[in-house]
C-alpha cells in the first residue's frame, strides 16, 4: 500500500471517527452498512449523448446528454438511497498513462461540438443533484473511483459504481458492485463477482489481464498482436494472470502462442499497466466530503426550467409554499359582478378561464390575485336557480349589461388559458370576447414551437415550481371539480404572464405575440363558431360511389389472390402477398412482414395486386375519414361542421385543424374534389369566396434570396414555372411544353423544401442522375437561390435556429448532428422554415386585417376556413363583388416583399366548383 493511499484512508478513518465523536445525537450504527454511490461522469455523459436523439432548448442549446445523464442519475439516487455520492470526471490534459504509452487513446476523435457545449451544464447538474464532484490532475475518473471504492469498501461500506464503461468491472469484489449501462440510458445490469464470472468466465481481477492480452481498440491499448478475446480467455484458463503466463511460457501450448507471448511480453505488460485502474490516486477528500443529503429541488427546478425539461419537473417534489388550491368566491348577484367590473376597469385587465365540462360551459373563473379567484357560475350541481349565468342564459339584464361591457371592451385586456375556447362559448351567450392579450399556451408555443405540450399544468410546473391541483376535492359548496380547476388555471395564468412575457421579450418575439398570435385568437374563435355547411345528401352519394369503387377493387384483388380475405388486415394481406403469391419480402415488424404503403409501392412493379391494394386503401381512408367522419361531426340542428383550428401544433407557424381536419382534403385528386363538393354555402342566396395566394412561397424565396431572375420574373408577371422550365431545360420560353412545366414546378418546390435528388427522382419518376442534373442546372442559373440556401444552413449551424421575416424562430438542433441523414433533414428544415413560416405569418396578418375590415364594411360576411394559403368566406350573393375585392386588397397588402403578392379570387356555391372572378 502506497503512502498516498495510507494517508487517504487514514483521512477517511479520522474524519469518520471525529464526526461520530462530535455528533452527540447520532444513533448507534446499525448492522446495515452505509452505501457509497460513485458515478463515472464522462462515461454516462457520452452514453446519454449517443443514446438519445438531438434535444435542444428553444434558443438552440443542445441538451440531450445532460437530459439523459440527469434522468439516469436521478433514478439511481432514488433506487440506491446512498449516504455518500460522488461523480468523478476526467481532468483535461495528459495522464500518467500518456507517459507510459504515447499512443494511448490516440485514435479517439475530438468531442462533438454539441456535446462539448453541454459540459458546463453537466457540472451544474451534478451540483443541483447535491453530489460531490472530483477530478485529479494526471489521473482518469476510473482511478478516482477505484481509489474511493477501495477505501470505502475497506471501511465496510457498500460501494455501487455506475458507468457506461465495463473497464471498471475489475474493481468488483467484496462490498463493491458495478452498475453498467447495457442499452440506451434505461437498461442497466448490476455486476457482483458471480455476475462477472458468469458473463466473462473470469474473476473480476482478471479483466485487466484480458485487456493486456487482447488489447482495447477504444483506448488504443495494443495488447498482443494476433490474440483476440477468445484466445485470451483460453490462455487465462491455463494461468490466471499475465505474469504467471510469462513466467511459465515453456508450458504454454501451442508453440506459436508461446512465440507471440515471448516476442510481445513487454507490450503486454505495458498494456496491463495501461488497463489497470489505480487505487492510490491523490484524491484529497474524505468520505465525509462525499456525504449526500439529497437533491437540491430548488436548484434542479431552476435548471430544468432553463433547459425545458418538463418530465424532470414532473418528478420534483411540489413547492409546498406555492400554489395551494385557489380560494374561491362565488359571484351570484349584481353587486358581486359590479365589484368585479370596477376592478377590471381600474386594472385594465381581466384574467379568466373557462370551466368546461363535456361540451358545456359551467362557469368562468376570474383570478383576483395569487391563489384567489372569483367564480361566475352557471346553473350547475349545488347552485341556486337564480345564479348569474342562469340569468345570462335566459337573457335577463341586471348585472349582465356591465359584465358584457367589460368582456367586449378592447381596452380591458383578457388573459387566460385557451381564450379561443372561452370566446367561442361566450359567443353562444351573445357575448363577444374582445381584447385578448395573453394566453400562456401561445407564449410557450412561440418560445418552443417544436414542443407538443403547452398545457397550463406543464407551464405552471416549469415556471412556478408547482403542478395544478386536481380539483377533485374542493371546500366550497356548490363548486364542481371543473370549476375549481378553472379557478386554479386562472390564478396560474395571472402568475405566468410576467415570466413568459419576459422570455418573449428576451427572445425578440413579443411583437409577434402581441400583433399576430393574440389578435388571431378572436378571429379563429369566430371561424370555429361559424362552421361550414355540409350537404349530407351529397355526402351520402359520394360515400356510395366510394363503396362501389372499393367493391370493384376488392373483386380484382380477390381474383388475383385466388381467395377472399380481409384486405384491411395487415396480417392476412401479408399471408397473401408473401406466403401465397411469394412476392419479395421487405422489412419485418413485431407482428410480421410489413405491408406499408412504401412496401406496396415497391411491389407494384412486381404484381398488379399491390397497386390495387394501394388504391383500395386510398378509397377506404377517404370514406372512413371524410364521408363517415364528417357525417358524425355535422351539427344536427345547423347542418354545419365546426372544425377546431390549432395555433400551437405546426413548428413552422402554420395553422392546422382537427375534428375534422379540413386542411388535408386533397384539392387536386378526383375524389378529393368530390368530397369538397359536399361543403356548400349555408343558404340559397349565399356563395363561397376563395381567396388564394398565388405561389406565395416562391415569391418569398425570391425576396429572401434576392435572385435577379426570380425577382424580375415575378415583377413582370411571368409564369414562374415556365421560366424555370426554360432555365433547366435550356430552351426558349415559347418552347416550354406542359411536361417541362410540370417538372419545373416540382423542381421549384423541391428547392423550397430542401429536397434532394433522390426525393425529386421519386416525385418525377426519373433516374437519380437526371434529377441531380435538374437541381444543378437550377442552382447554376439561379445563383441567388444557391447562395440563400447555403447561407441559411450556415446561419442555423452557427446560431442554432432560423427566423421568418416577422421574427418567428425555430430551433434547428440537429443541424450539427453527427448522423448525416439526421443532419440532412435538419438542413432541409433550415431552408424551408423561414419561407413556409413567413407565408404562415403573412396569411395570419391578412386574416386579422380582413376580419376587422369585414366587421366594419360587410358584417354579414363570414370567414370560414383557412387552408394553407387559401381563405374561404361565406357571403351573400349581392355582396360578392365587394367582399372579393376587399379580400384581394387586404391579402395583397398584408406584407411588403420585393416582389408583388398576388391573390386569385374564385366564387362558387360549393368548395369544389369555384370559378375565378373575371374568367
Amino acid at each position: 500500500m502506497t503512502n498516498a493511499f495510507r494517508m487517504w484512508t487514514r483521512c477517511f478513518n479520522c474524519r469518520a471517527v471525529s464526526s461520530r465523536d462530535n455528533d452527540a445525537d447520532r444513533e448507534e450504527e446499525s448492522d446495515v452498512s452505509e452505501k457509497v454511490l460513485l458515478v463515472d461522469g464522462h462515461s454516462l455523459f457520452h452514453r446519454a449523448y449517443h443514446a438519445l436523439p438531438a434535444l435542444s432548448t428553444s434558443s438552440g442549446q443542445p441538451t440531450n446528454a445532460v437530459y439523459g445523464f440527469l434522468q439516469m442519475v436521478m433514478l439511481l439516487l432514488e433506487q440506491e438511497e446512498p449516504e455518500y455520492a460522488m461523480v468523478a470526471f476526467d481532468m483535461a490534459g495528459p495522464t500518467f498513462r500518456d507517459e507510459i504509452y504515447k499512443e494511448y487513446k490516440a485514435n479517439r476523435p475530438p468531442m462533438d461540438d454539441e456535446l462539448a457545449s453541454q459540459l458546463s451544464l453537466l457540472h451544474k447538474t451534478v451540483e443541483a443533484l447535491g453530489m460531490a464532484q472530483t477530478e485529479v490532475e494526471g489521473y482518469e475518473a476510473d482511478d478516482v473511483i477505484g481509489t474511493v471504492a477501495r477505501a470505502a469498501a475497506a471501511e465496510g461500506k457498500q460501494v455501487v459504481i455506475v458507468t457506461g464503461d465495463k473497464d471498471l468491472l475489475q474493481l468488483v469484489g467484496p462490498n463493491v458492485e458495478v452498475v453498467a449501462t447495457v442499452r440506451g440510458i434505461k437498461q442497466t445490469k448490476k455486476y457482483d463477482e458471480a455476475a462477472v464470472r458468469e458473463e466473462y468466465g473470469l474473476a473480476p481481477e482478471q479483466i485487466v489481464d484480458l485487456k493486456a492480452l487482447a488489447g482495447d481498440t477504444s483506448d488504443n491499448i495494443p495488447g498482443v498482436p494476433g490474440i483476440g478475446s477468445k484466445t485470451a480467455h483460453d490462455l487465462l484458463a491455463q494461468r490466471p494472470t499475465l505474469e504467471e503466463l510469462l513466467d511459465s511460457l515453456d508450458t504454454i501450448e501451442p508453440e506459436r502462442m508461446r512465440k507471440k507471448l515471448r516476442e510481445h511480453a513487454e507490450i503486454a505488460l505495458v498494456s496491463k499497466d495501461l488497463a489497470r485502474i489505480r487505487t492510490d490516486a491523490p484524491v484529497g477528500k474524505s468520505i465525509q466530503d462525499l456525504r449526500w443529503s439529497g437533491m437540491d429541488s430548488s436548484a434542479l427546478r431552476e435548471l430544468a426550467t432553463k433547459l425545458e425539461f418538463a418530465s424532470v419537473l414532473d418528478r420534483l417534489p411540489r413547492d409546498e409554499g406555492a400554489g395551494p388550491e385557489a380560494a374561491i368566491e362565488i359571484v351570484s348577484d349584481d353587486a358581486g359582478v359590479q365589484a368585479l367590473v370596477e376592478d377590471a376597469r381600474e386594472q385594465k385587465y381581466l384574467c379568466l378561464a373557462p370551466a368546461v365540462e363535456g361540451e358545456t360551459l359551467t362557469g368562468v373563473a376570474v383570478a383576483t390575485g395569487r391563489n384567489a379567484a372569483k367564480l361566475l357560475a352557471l346553473a350547475s350541481e349545488g347552485a341556486d336557480e337564480g345564479t348569474l349565468f342562469t340569468e345570462v342564459r335566459a337573457g335577463v339584464a341586471g348585472g349582465l349589461g356591465e359584465l358584457r361591457s367589460v368582456l367586449e371592451d378592447e381596452e380591458v385586456g383578457k388573459w387566460g388559458p385557451d381564450l379561443k375556447e372561452l370566446a367561442r362559448h361566450l359567443k353562444g351567450l351573445q357575448v363577444e370576447l374582445r381584447g385578448c392579450e395573453f394566453d400562456p399556451a401561445l407564449a410557450s408555443y412561440l418560445l418552443m414551437p417544436d414542443r407538443r405540450d403547452h398545457s397550463i399544468g406543464t407551464l405552471a410546473q416549469e415556471h412556478l415550481g408547482r403542478g395544478m391541483p386536481d380539483g377533485e376535492t374542493v371546500g366550497e359548496e356548490g363548486v364542481s371539480p371543473g370549476q375549481a380547476r378553472a379557478c386554479a388555471e386562472a390564478v396560474a395564468t395571472w402568475e405566468l404572464r410576467e415570466p413568459l412575457r419576459r422570455h418573449l421579450d428576451e427572445a425578440g418575439l413579443l411583437e409577434l405575440f402581441d400583433k399576430v398570435e393574440m389578435p388571431l385568437v378572436k378571429v379563429l374563435a369566430d371561424m370555429e363558431a361559424a362552421g361550414i355547411a355540409v350537404d349530407l345528401d351529397r355526402l351520402e352519394e359520394v360515400g356510395e360511389q366510394l363503396v362501389g369503387m372499393m367493391e370493384e377493387l376488392a373483386s380484382g384483388i380477390y381474383e388475383l389472390a385466388g381467395c377472399e380475405f380481409n384486405i384491411g388486415s395487415p396480417k392476412q394481406l401479408a399471408e397473401v402477398l408473401f406466403e401465397q403469391l411469394k412476392l419479395p419480402k421487405g422489412r419485418k415488424t413485431k407482428t410480421g412482414w410489413s405491408t406499408s404503403a412504401e412496401v406496396l409501392k415497391e411491389l407494384a412493379d412486381e404484381h398488379e395486386i399491390a397497386r390495387l391494394v394501394l388504391e383500395y386503401r386510398e378509397y377506404s381512408k377517404l370514406k372512413s375519414t371524410y364521408v363517415d367522419g364528417l357525417g358524425r361531426l355535422v351539427d344536427k340542428e345547423s347542418g354545419r361542421v365546426h372544425t377546431t383550428f390549432e395555433q400551437t401544433v405546426a413548428a413552422t407557424g402554420r395553422l392546422s385543424s382537427r375534428n375534422p381536419n379540413l386542411q388535408n382534403i386533397p384539392a387536386r385528386t378526383e375524389w378529393g374534389r368530390e368530397i369538397r363538393s359536399c361543403f356548400v354555402a349555408g343558404a340559397e342566396d349565399q356563395v363561397f369566396i376563395s381567396a388564394d395566394y398565388s405561389q406565395i412561397e416562391l415569391r418569398i424565396l425570391a425576396h429572401v434570396s434576392g435572385d435577379p431572375q426570380l425577382v424580375s420574373a415575378f415583377r413582370a408577371g411571368e409564369d414562374i414555372h415556365a421560366r424555370t422550365a426554360a432555365t433547366i431545360f435550356g430552351v426558349e420560353p415559347g418552347e416550354v411544353t406542359k411536361e417541362m412545366r410540370r417538372r419545373a414546378k416540382t423542381v421549384n418546390f423541391a428547392v423550397i423544401y430542401g429536397m434532394g435528388a433522390n426525393a425529386l427522382a421519386q416525385q418525377l419518376g426519373i433516374e437519380h442522375e437526371e434529377a441531380a442534373e435538374f437541381i444543378e442546372r437550377y442552382f447554376s442559373r439561379l445563383q441567388g437561390v444557391r447562395k440563400y440556401t447555403e447561407e441559411i444552413v450556415q446561419t442555423a449551424r452557427e446560431q442554432g435556429f432560423v427566423s421568418t421575416l416577422m421574427g418567428r424562430k425555430r430551433s434547428i438542433p440537429d443541424i450539427t448532428n453527427s448522423n448525416r441523414g439526421v443532419q440532412a433533414y435538419a438542413e432541409r428544415a433550415a431552408v424551408n422554415t423561414p419561407i413556409q413560416g413567413t407565408a404562415a405569418d403573412i396569411i395570419k396578418v391578412a386574416m386579422i386585417r380582413l376580419a376587422a375590415r369585414l366587421a366594419e364594411e360587410c358584417p354579414q360576411a363570414r370567414m370560414l376556413l383557412q387552408v394553407h394559403d387559401e381563405l374561404v368566406l361565406e357571403v351573400s350573393a349581392d355582396e360578392m363583388a365587394k367582399v372579393a375585392a376587399l379580400a384581394k386588397e387586404v391579402m395583397e397588402a398584408a406584407f411588403e416583399l420585393d416582389v408583388p403578392l398576388t391573390v386569385d379570387v374564385s366564387v362558387g356555391e360549393n368548395w369544389r366548383d369555384m370559378k375565378k372572378l373575371g374568367s
